[in-house]
C-alpha cells in the first residue's frame, strides 16, 4: 500500500511539473490579425442568411472541403450537402472590404495542395483578400507549403487529454518549431493547457455551444489574454465591443 501511494504521489508531482512547465517560448514570425476586436462569427455557411448579423463581426470562420473532381471548395461542415462553393460564398457579401476569414480546410492533403491552392489563388486575386485570410488545418506539412506561398496559416491542435497530451505535446512542439505557423488554434477547453505550454504564441480558439448569458463573462475573461487574438462565437452579436 505504501509503495502504491508513493507511486501515485510521484506521478502527481511529475504531472504537475509537466502541466505547468512551458514547452517553448517561441513566437510566430508574423501576426495575422492585430485588432483588439477579437470576437468572430463561428461556422458561417451562408452569408445571405446572416446578412443582418455580419456587420457585427470583423471576421468569420468558414468550413471547407476541396472537391478535386469539380475543382471547387464546398462550404460545409460535414456530409454531402452544401449550399455554396467558396466562390459563391464570397459573392453573397454586400462588401468584403475590411472583412477577415478563417478558412478551416477540412481535407487538406498533399494530393490536393496544388489544385486547391490554384483555386484559392484565383479567389484571392478576384476579391483581393489574401492578406485577410488564414488557413487552418491539422496537416502541418501541407500547411507549411501554403505558408511558403505567402499565405497565413493556423495549426489545429488536438484537444487536451489528461494522459494523451503527455505524448501528443512533443509532436505539437516539434511541428510548431519546424514550421512556425502564424497561429495555433484549439477548443476553449484546451486553452488552460496550451497557454501554459506555449506562453508567447498567438492562439485562436472556438467556443462551441457557449450561448448562455452566463457564458459571456467566460468569453470576456478569455479575451483578456493578450496572446489570444481570435475567439469564435455562436452568439449573434459582438458583445465584446459593446
Amino acid at each position: 500500500m505504501k509503495v502504491l501511494l508513493r507511486i501515485i504521489i510521484l506521478f502527481l508531482i511529475f504531472y504537475l511539473i509537466f502541466y505547468l512547465l512551458p514547452f517553448s517560448n517561441v513566437k510566430p514570425d508574423t501576426i495575422f490579425y492585430h485588432s483588439e476586436d477579437k470576437l468572430w462569427m463561428h461556422r458561417l455557411l451562408d452569408p445571405k442568411n446572416e446578412n443582418d448579423n455580419l456587420e457585427e463581426f470583423p471576421g468569420y470562420e468558414i468550413d471547407v472541403f476541396y472537391n478535386k473532381k469539380k475543382n471547387i471548395f464546398e462550404v460545409k461542415h460535414h456530409g454531402k450537402e452544401y449550399k455554396h462553393t467558396l466562390l459563391s460564398f464570397f459573392s453573397e457579401f454586400r462588401s468584403l472590404e475590411g472583412k477577415y476569414f478563417w478558412i478551416d480546410f477540412k481535407n487538406l492533403n498533399s494530393d490536393n495542395f496544388v489544385n486547391s491552392k490554384a483555386v484559392l489563388d484565383y479567389l484571392c486575386n478576384k476579391y483581393n483578400i489574401k492578406e485577410r485570410i488564414i488557413i487552418e488545418s491539422k496537416n502541418i506539412a501541407v500547411l507549411k507549403r501554403y505558408k511558403e506561398s505567402d499565405y497565413f496559416i493556423s495549426y489545429w491542435l488536438p484537444n487536451y487529454h489528461l494522459f494523451g497530451s503527455i505524448f501528443s505535446i512533443f509532436d505539437v512542439r516539434s511541428n510548431i518549431l519546424k514550421v512556425i505557423p502564424n497561429a495555433i488554434s484549439c477548443d476553449y477547453h484546451s486553452l488552460h493547457f496550451y497557454t501554459k505550454k506555449f506562453p508567447n504564441y498567438t492562439i485562436h480558439c472556438w467556443t462551441n455551444e457557449m450561448v448562455e448569458e452566463k457564458d459571456k463573462e467566460r468569453i470576456l475573461k478569455i479575451s483578456k489574454n493578450e496572446n489570444i487574438r481570435i475567439i469564435l462565437t455562436d452568439f449573434k452579436d459582438n458583445f465584446l465591443k459593446k
